[in-house]
């Protein structure tokens, strides 16, 4: 009897065993599925509630979450749809954790999709709600609408503001300039330099600013000159923009104030520039120059000279 009920006891701690083990193997073979969901993080109100006092510690420990969250899924499918809503739980925890924001924006503005870079943009508008006097911010949204979605209409005002800011280094003006020229916001350009330009009390800087106008000035003219042959002739210019002269649209082609050539481009529709407003273009060009000289007369003084044979006597 004895025997019996020790074979029973060790059949049914077999059969107990069994799903624990057919299970455990089951898991082991086959990766389990991740499912993260926004759901999994409170809303940034909430959060601060829910940790009692230790906001700063959750705050790092979510921190090193987010940049596990963003290196798993670089190495996957590269998106970070929840990483948003980690930062701004991270920020209303640990305001002073400022480095989260430029992470977050970066990581999820890689996405180059209109709703990443709404998403990114949300986040520096919450960093510019911060930290107000950083110019960083608001010309960051600027550049993510001129980089990936190239919407000049949202980036030029944006990218504008922000170099007006106190903040902002006195440098960027030509950055924002720059990349005016190369987008066609002429008019915008024109407009906030002439600003500037009534203000500026540094002669070096009034100079430069006049430059600028001047710059602006010349592209404005010579882009409503050729949208004007357009509509009259119901053709394009030719390139080199010669045909609006001839019409008598303008009197003469100016001079690019930074060295470049002016030439029509027909697929925007308007006249654009060699320099590209690069205030420095002359210089690169004449040192371009000078180094094509050089290597062509050390290629010359390496060629042997061919010696004529010497006649017989």
């Amino acid at each position: 009897m004895k025997k019996i009920s020790t074979l029973i006891a060790i059949i049914l701690i077999i059969a107990t065993l069994l799903p624990f083990y057919f299970v455990r193997k089951h898991l082991i073979e086959n990766e389990k599925p991740k499912v993260e969901t926004i759901a999994a993080y409170p809303k940034p109100e909430v959060a601060k509630i829910m940790f009692l006092g230790l906001n700063a510690f959750a705050a790092d420990l979510l921190f090193a979450r987010s940049q596990y969250y963003y290196g798993s899924h670089y190495v996957t499918d590269g998106t970070y749809l929840l990483l948003e809503q980690m930062i701004r739980v991270i920020l209303a925890l640990n305001p002073s954790l400022e480095y989260a924001i430029p992470f977050g924006e970066a990581a999820i503005s890689s996405m180059r999709t209109e709703s990443a870079i709404e998403s990114a943009n949300s986040l520096l508008r919450l960093g510019h709600e911060l930290y107000p006097d950083d110019y960083y911010y608001v010309f960051n949204q600027g550049y993510n609408y001129f980089i990936y979605l190239n919407d000049m209409a949202r980036a030029y005002p944006l990218m504008y503001e922000a170099v007006s800011m106190k903040s902002a280094p006195q440098r960027i003006i030509w950055l924002v300039n720059h990349i005016a020229t190369m987008g066609g916001g002429y008019r915008l350009g024109y407009e906030y330099t002439k600003a500037r330009l009534e203000t500026v009390k540094d002669k070096y800087m009034h100079d430069q600013f006049e430059k600028e106008l001047r710059h602006f000035a010349n592209l404005i003219v010579l882009s409503e000159a050729a949208e004007e042959y357009y509509k009259k002739y119901k053709v394009s210019p030719d390139k080199e923009l010669t045909e609006l002269v001839k019409s008598k649209l303008i009197e003469k082609i100016p001079e690019d104030v930074y060295g470049g050539e002016y030439y029509y481009d027909e697929d925007d529709r308007i006249v654009k520039t060699t320099s590209q407003g690069d205030r420095q273009y002359a210089q690169k060009q004449a040192e371009k120059a000078k180094k094509e000289a050089e290597e062509k007369a050390a290629k010359e003084a390496e060629t042997p000279v061919k010696k004529e044979p010497e006649n017989e006597k």
